[in-house]
């Protein structure tokens, strides 16, 4: 077969693989992303029609104690739950599963110290975040907060690790759960029961609750690597995983000091209407973002997996798709917003006077930005998950920093009038700076620095005309990276049994069967073999051999198997994402 089609073949049976995963990823983690969403949303539409601006205003000002702890919360759980996933992918289950305990432990003892520090010292808090102690509302709305900390942010790791240990649809129903249980408690309380706006904090304590007992009941039941244990902490892995995943959450830090910074000047220019509407294209904010997130939290699994596999055609295909799909659904949504921005800001309770010209003024302008803040975020996502954190970083402190505030110095010198475009010119620029960046550095994808010449991917199909085919020229492949010809051999016999296995089981009860099978050669004595299959639930290798007899004929087919298990150092066997996976280390 020429080379070109060959590559053309290996392309479209990879695309089968990664769209079948991605489908199974991204729709619950679009879903769990923009429920939880809708419940903070729900919050501000009940706390506004119950209570009024004063009670939006509220929230808006309490919004910076939110978003430091998902500075901590999404940034040791998204870093972690990408090295958890790189571990699974590697066959280190056990250390998967230690990076999970450390992250969780380490994010409970950090919630309740600062926790108890928030309450003893909580005027001066108030006043650093421009609340007033004296304002009841604001007082115990930010008081109730601060209790449940613990409860409400560890939701971040139970939802993070449930959707990395292959199970995206148990986290996306947790998720889903809590954010429309959210919504309900939340008119409950606030509506029907007349709490005060606190009762918005006791909706999300309610959601948060259910989403732990859900993806607790994945880890308690052994569904994947996850299980909760004793085992002393994993430090090494704190400070890898806060350097990959404070890339994302870093921007809730500057999310924390521009929120400030945008409450107080809105209050100087346009009172507390101004800040009310603030909370409104805020929380509409939140419904475009989730989108994007939704892409990020699907993705970064399998780009993980895909890095570890040294596999860049199915990183490729895996940031297409994911593109593809954000692109049309956020081009969607920001329609809405510009042909609907009275509506929308009616909903919040902002009906009448200035509270209406200021809420939909910003939602038809914010619109403007979604779908460059879309490319932003899902980028910064992407170079994330392939451990390029560089550019992950310089993304998040343009658009969430740097950038920002030079935006709304410039924008807020021109009156209330102007100072919503400050969303629009902030995700510009910032395209403007970290795409030339990354083009000059390595290209847009940032594939040039993964080594990928000691790595080579075949694929398998259930004619098994091409096996021994496959086989042989891994085996070259194989001897061309300093293996012997006896090691390279060995390589070739693992590859063509555990494919014929595979194939030969299903051959009759089933269509078509694909085997992607790729060797990573560490070094002529580290070899390790990932193959992925669309076969049932199948492992190979759990093959009972003992019953081979080769005097009398038993199980003669088995023979190879058991050449296999006894000869690799090491494997694992998963299903996920309705494939099965095998890493053997040879």
């Amino acid at each position: 077969m020429p080379e070109q089609e060959e590559a053309l073949l290996l392309r479209r049976r990879s695309r089968y693989f990664v769209s079948g995963a991605f489908r199974r990823f991204y729709v619950p983690a679009l879903l769990s992303s923009f429920w939880l969403a809708v419940a903070g949303v729900a919050d501000s539409i009940f706390v506004g029609n119950g209570i009024g601006s004063a009670g939006l205003a509220a929230i808006s000002l309490g919004q910076p104690v939110y978003l430091f702890y998902n500075i901590l919360s999404y940034g040791f759980s998204i870093g972690g739950s990408i090295r958890y996933s790189s571990a699974l992918a590697e066959g280190r289950a056990e250390d998967a599963n230690r990076i999970f305990m450390t992250v969780w432990k380490l994010l409970l003892g950090i919630y309740f110290i600062t926790m108890a520090l928030g309450l003893v010292f909580q005027p001066q808090l108030m006043r650093i975040l421009g609340a007033n102690p004296a304002n009841r509302i604001q007082f115990n709305y930010i008081r109730t907060q601060l209790i449940f900390i613990p409860v409400m942010f560890s939701q971040g790791p139970f939802y993070f690790f449930v959707n990395a240990d292959g199970g995206p649809k148990t986290a996306a129903a947790a998720m889903t759960v809590s954010g429309v249980s959210d919504a309900i408690f939340s008119y409950i309380f606030i509506i029907r029961m007349n709490i005060g706006v606190e009762g918005s904090v006791y909706s999300t304590v309610a959601g948060a609750i259910l989403m732990l007992i859900i993806t607790g009941s994945h880890i308690v039941r052994k569904r994947g690597a996850l299980h909760f244990c004793r085992e002393s902490m994993m430090w090494s892995v704190i400070g890898i995983s806060a350097r990959t995943g404070f890339a994302t959450s870093v921007q809730y830090l500057f999310q924390f000091l521009t929120t400030i910074a945008f409450n107080r000047l809105l209050i100087r220019h346009g009172g507390a209407y101004a800040v009310a509407a603030f909370d409104v294209v805020y929380n509409i904010s939140l419904l475009c973002i989730s989108i994007s997130e939704g892409a990020i939290y699907a993705t970064e699994p399998m780009l993980s997996s895909y890095r570890s596999e040294r596999n860049l055609e199915n990183i490729r295909i895996t940031l297409l798709l994911a593109f593809i799909w954000t692109a049309i659904t956020t081009v969607v949504f920001g329609s809405l917003l510009l042909m609907f921005p009275e509506q929308l800001s009616m909903l919040f309770g902002m009906t009448k006077g200035k509270e209406l010209v200021y809420a939909s003024t910003g939602i038809r302008i914010y619109a403007l930005s979604v779908l460059p803040a879309m490319v932003n975020l899902l980028f910064s996502g992407y170079y994330q998950a392939i451990f390029q954190e560089w550019l992950a970083y310089l993304i998040t402190i343009l658009r969430s920093l740097a950038v920002f505030f030079a935006a709304l110095y410039l924008c807020s010198r021109h009156g209330m009038k102007y100072i919503w475009y400050v969303f629009v010119v902030d995700e510009l620029l910032t395209m403007a700076v970290w795409m030339p960046a990354a083009s000059l550095r390595g290209g847009l994808t940032q594939l040039r620095d993964i080594d990928v010449h000691n790595a080579r991917t075949a694929m398998v199909d259930s004619s098994g005309q091409d096996i021994h085919l496959v086989s042989q020229e891994l085996q070259r492949f194989s001897e061309e990276h300093g293996a012997n010809a006896k090691q390279a051999m060995y390589i070739g016999l693992v590859v063509e049994e555990l494919c014929c296995a595979i194939i030969d089981r299903f051959r009759e009860k089933m269509g078509e069967i694909y085997v992607q099978v790729t060797v990573v050669m560490e070094d002529e004595w580290d070899v390790t073999l990932y193959l992925r299959d669309n076969a049932f639930e199948f492992n190979p290798l759990g093959e009972d051999t003992e019953g081979i007899n080769l005097s009398e004929g038993m199980q003669l087919d088995l023979v190879g198997l058991r050449i296999v298990q006894k000869k690799a150092k090491e494997f694992y066997y998963r299903r996920n994402t309705g494939f099965n996976t095998l890493v053997i280390r040879m």
